[in-house]
């Protein structure tokens, strides 16, 4: 275009010369013919005609140049427009790969979409499992925790049975020792009683250690017939009754009076054994039997006085205690040996059932009707506390007494030195004394402090403090307890930003009652969407920050306990806030304002 008009400027400069040129030759023709005074001279028009000529021969090369230049300018306009036909053919061939990968990159998304919701759901299913499994292996654990209770108990129970013989053994020696030497066994294979053909064989020596070991005990006497020399012997039946029965038969012989047929198939003659089979047991020849009641109450009294070695609150409880010592008056002469009541320990029908069951009771009878065995499964199965059994078996014998025990009765009277284990027992019977009132248990009730170690800090993010709440057995009451100064002191816990996340935790059960189902099912319904932050858990915080494109600072997130309820309700956690615990450098504006951006989108 441009050479165009500069060749239509020439051409109007070619035009203007020419007629400047015959302008001049009428000029010329003029002068010669002398119409006019004033004509140049004729070499000066010849000078000026050449000059002429001259740019008129200019004007003709410079037409010849751009005639040239039009040329190669349209040769080079051929070249471009081949080049831009290739250059459009290219073009539609990346287009159409373009819409083949658009088309692949689609297919491709709708499969990995899939492929996340199956492994969505396979997750989902795992977590139930991964629950069942923590479910079970706790069921495990309570049942371990029972059963090796159950085996503390009996071996508890055997010891203080073979304590018991060994003082029914003492106290038959030292009643012994006023008898008669006419009442004793002088010979060890026999002896005669008052002058009668009634004769004592004994044929082996056995201690009565031997009866110890077996833990329940009764004395067997049998006779043969009246006329036959008369043979003493003592049998020992292993019984499942609690309370050892002891019978003296040789202890009605007094003065001159010898044994008769009807005598020795009186009550005082038969045996009170509760079970079967029978082992027999020869007395030694230097055992005797006792002869008078003032010994046995002598005895007695003895026994009463060492059983009062317990402290003031142990002597208000234990009353019912001094049952399970040895009766003296089972060496009474009266027929009142054969009722059955003499021959088993008097205990509540709680001490029948298992500890199961005994639990199942807790848990749907008031405390103030609980008997002492309920009381012991309660605090050893529910409370997780069996290292206070002995002494809540020696002092506390009913739920009544459990309502009415103090801070210093917990520490004093069942050896509870921990402050933290006595808040968690004061605790729950204040909910039990509130739930008689018709109230029912809190929710925080069944909030165990396996959960709470293991479940609970895990989702706020602090898993690190697991063992310190463990081992003060902190449970759902606590939590709702538990202040800053208490997780500083007792729990160890420093870091002022780890007390706050604590807090946070706690205030969020508090908004929900401690109701754990509907936190579990909104934390179920945010799984995969980006809502509803106030419930989120340390892991789902994580995930976020990987979805958002900073996966390489989502690790330092661990063990930094900030989960939703920090990111909503704490208002000093601000996008620096959340940045510095990421670990983002200050000079990485860029980030940090994507940061700040998502954030904003989230809350």
């Amino acid at each position: 275009v441009l050479l165009r008009e500069e060749v239509a400027q020439l051409q109007e400069e070619v035009s203007l010369l020419r007629q400047m040129k015959d302008m001049l030759s009428k000029d010329l023709e003029e002068t010669q013919g002398g119409c006019s005074a004033d004509v140049l001279s004729v070499t000066e028009i010849r000078v000026q005609l050449a000059q002429k000529e001259q740019e008129l021969d200019r004007a003709k090369e410079a037409l010849q140049a751009m005639k040239s230049d039009r040329k190669r300018l349209k040769a080079e306009k051929a070249d471009l427009v081949n080049q831009m036909q290739q250059l459009y053919a290219t073009l539609e061939s990346r287009e159409e790969q373009l819409r083949d990968f658009i088309r692949n990159y689609e297919q491709h998304r709708k499969e990995s979409e899939d492929a996340v919701k199956v492994l969505a759901k396979e997750k989902d299913l795992l977590e139930r499992e991964k629950w069942d499994l923590r479910r079970q292996t706790k069921e495990a654990t309570e049942h371990t925790g029972m059963l090796r209770s159950q085996l503390d108990l009996k071996e508890n129970r055997i010891k203080e049975l073979e304590a018991e013989l060994a003082m029914a053994k003492q106290s038959l020696a030292t009643l012994t020792k006023d008898v008669p030497k006419r009442h004793s066994l002088s010979m060890p294979t026999e002896a005669v009683v008052n002058g009668n053909n009634q004769e004592w064989v004994m044929q082996a020596d056995l201690p009565l250690t031997a009866a110890i070991r077996q833990s329940q005990q009764t004395l067997y006497v049998h006779t043969g017939h009246p006329t036959d020399r008369q043979v003493a012997a003592v049998r020992v039946s292993p019984c499942h009754s609690r309370q050892p029965s002891v019978i003296s038969d040789a202890s009605a012989l007094e003065g001159d009076r010898s044994s008769t047929p009807s005598d020795i198939n009186s009550p005082r003659h038969r045996t009170h054994s509760l079970c079967n089979p029978l082992t027999p047991v020869l007395i030694p020849p230097s055992l005797s039997f006792p002869q008078s009641l003032e010994d046995l109450e002598e005895a007695k009294r003895k026994k009463k006085k060492e059983k009062m070695g317990l402290g003031s609150l142990s002597r208000v409880f234990t009353r019912g205690k001094q049952r399970k010592s040895l009766d003296p008056g089972l060496f009474d002469d009266s027929d009142s040996l054969s009722s059955p009541t003499r021959l088993s320990l008097s205990d509540g029908s709680e001490d029948q059932l298992d500890r199961l069951q005994q639990v199942e009771l807790a848990r749907t009878t008031p405390m103030s009707q609980w008997r002492a065995g309920t009381v012991q499964a309660w605090l050893e199965v529910v409370m997780a506390m069996p290292m206070y059994i002995r002494s809540c078996s020696e002092n506390v014998k009913s739920g009544k007494v459990l309502l009415g025990l103090t801070d210093e009765d917990l520490e004093l009277g069942l050896g509870v030195s921990s402050l933290m284990h006595r808040r968690k027992l004061r605790l729950a019977i204040e909910d039990y004394r509130d739930a008689e009132s018709g109230g029912g248990l809190s929710k925080a009730a069944d909030l165990d402090h396996h959960w709470v170690a293991k479940a609970w800090l895990s989702d706020v993010g602090l898993p690190q403090y697991s063992q310190a709440f463990h081992n003060h057995l902190v449970d759902g009451r606590m939590l709702n307890s538990l202040t800053r100064h208490d997780l500083e002191r007792h729990l160890n816990i420093t870091k002022k930003f780890h007390q706050i996340s604590l807090l946070l935790g706690i205030e969020l059960l508090q908004l929900l009652q401690f109701d754990k189902e509907p936190l579990q099912a909104r934390r179920i319904q945010c799984e995969h969407q980006n809502v509803d932050p106030l419930v989120w858990t340390s892991h789902r915080v994580i995930k976020w920050i990987r979805d958002i494109d900073l996966k390489e600072f989502a690790e330092n997130l661990l063990n930094g306990g900030v989960h939703g309820a920090v990111i909503v309700l704490d208002p000093t956690f601000n996008t620096d806030a959340m940045a510095n615990a990421l670990g983002i450098p200050s000079n990485k504006h860029m980030v940090r304002c994507h940061l700040v951006e998502e954030m904003q989108t989230l809350i």
